[in-house]
């Protein structure tokens, strides 16, 4: 492979070749397509990465063009999965694919197998907790984030080492989508370059906080909770994987909605 391309990369003592040759072995495994989702594609594309693994069950609309940016109008009716795969793969030619047209849930955490790291671009608590016991049971790190209104979140997760989603949340809360509260078309990019650059470092052997980070893109803030592992966490540390059940597979619409 020729690597002259990564060469902006490889010039940077942040990465320099070694760190490149590093995440040119890595797969990553992109759980929602939607806004900071597809974004991240892009990113992990153009970063370099050997493979993305990509699921969503759902179709490009109308509403999804403003923010979206992997997308567009020829692309309406089409599975956002799919096109996102046909869409890194003229950014990045070299780069493995593996799509899925479908829901994420615990029937599909063979996924989490095959990835050195997950991005959650998912708009759902429940979705979250399903990743985030899989990721902990097969010991693999992730990357949380959530984009509505003006605000997003983000945050890095590595079993064993920093808190989980668990440790601070305790059960899925109905939390109002973008389709009813809106959001900003700039929200999603800054959110996934936020959070590809933590996946990034985590790839990279880089240690990392584990804070939860806000990002208020209108009024231009940031902030940070520090979020310690809780010692009494039914997932991280007492290995109690709720959301892996048969109750959460296969359930699509009627739980991930």
């Amino acid at each position: 492979m020729n690597l002259q391309k990564y060469a902006r990369q490889t010039s940077l003592k942040e990465i320099g070749m070694e760190g490149q040759k590093k995440l040119l072995e890595k797969a990553i495994l992109i759980i929602g397509l939607g806004g900071t989702g597809s974004a991240a594609a892009e990113l992990f594309s153009r970063l370099g990465v050997k493979k993305l693994i990509m699921i969503d069950r759902d179709k490009i609309e109308n509403t999804n063009i403003h923010r979206q940016i992997l997308y567009n109008y020829n692309d309406i009716g089409k599975f956002k999965a799919e096109t996102a795969a046909n869409k890194v793969k003229e950014i990045n030619p070299d780069i493995e694919i593996e799509f899925y047209n479908d829901t994420f849930d615990s029937s599909k955490i063979n996924l989490i197998e095959k990835a050195d790291l997950v991005y959650d671009g998912t708009d759902n608590m429940t979705t979250r907790f399903i990743i985030n016991d899989a990721c902990n049971k097969f010991n693999t790190p992730w990357v949380f984030t959530s984009a509505n209104e003006v605000y997003g979140e983000a945050k890095g997760i590595i079993p064993g080492k920093t808190s989980c989603y668990a440790c601070y949340n305790n059960k899925p809360e109905n939390i109002p989508s973008c389709a009813v509260t809106g959001v900003i078309n700039t929200l999603p990019v800054n959110i996934s370059s936020f959070a590809v650059n933590i996946g990034m470092k985590i790839m990279l052997g880089e240690n990392i906080d584990g804070d939860l980070y806000f990002i208020d893109v209108y009024n231009i803030s940031i902030h940070s909770i520090k979020i310690n592992r809780n010692p009494g966490c039914r997932s991280c540390s007492k290995g109690e994987y709720d959301y892996l059940t048969m109750y959460y597979s296969n359930m699509g619409k009627s739980i991930l909605s």
